[in-house]
């Protein structure tokens, strides 16, 4: 019998230890609870559609550039994403206080990044319909390479690639067998949205 009596002691010494811990430890669980619902029911964020990139476009005296917004959509891969911005590039300014910079007829072959150096490889008429002049090659050139690294600046220099390979000059005048860093004495200081 007194065993009997001994069980019920402990039994009920147990029922009282665990009314007094759920007492002790329930707004705790109901916090947990009320964070885990929270969790649970809020919808992951989506992400961004389209993003502000920078172009650049000649002056009117084609001298300069000057810096443009316009927005483009986001793409996962970074190659496509450096892709879409030349071709916002190539379809040139909205605007008629700004000229373009690469020849319309331009068509991106491909584009491919290597330790710090975006390769962009362009079709040959870029050469045969550029209108020529050291200025002209320059604005061109410098378009290219400021558009790219202003967007992407984790890569520091462009090289221009036309047909696959790399050639001496756009029209005759500057050297392009080498990769260019941003030139920011090119750029004009003044932003338009577009």
């Amino acid at each position: 019998m007194p065993s009997i009596k001994r069980k019920v002691l402990v039994l009920i010494a147990l029922l009282v230890v665990a009314f007094i811990a759920g007492i002790i430890f329930s707004p705790f669980l109901r916090e947990t609870t009320y964070q885990l619902k929270n969790w649970v029911g809020k919808p992951s964020p989506l992400p961004p559609v389209s993003k502000t990139v920078i172009l650049y476009f000649s002056t009117p005296e084609g001298e300069l550039l000057s810096p443009v917004e316009r927005k483009i959509p986001v793409k996962k891969e970074i190659n496509d994403e450096i892709r879409m911005v030349i071709g916002e590039l190539i379809k040139g300014p909205k605007t008629r206080s700004l000229f373009p910079t690469v020849p319309p007829e331009t068509k991106i072959r491909a584009v491919y990044t290597k330790g710090d150096t975006i390769y962009v490889d362009f079709s040959p008429s870029i050469v045969k319909n550029h209108p020529g002049g050291t200025s002209g090659e320059l604005i061109t050139i410098y378009s290219i390479v400021n558009t790219l690294l202003e967007n992407f600046p984790s890569y520091s220099k462009v090289q221009i690639l036309v047909g696959g390979e790399t050639i001496n000059t756009l029209a005759g005048h500057i050297d392009i067998r080498e990769p260019f860093k941003k030139n920011p004495e090119m750029i004009e200081q003044s932003k338009t949205s577009q």
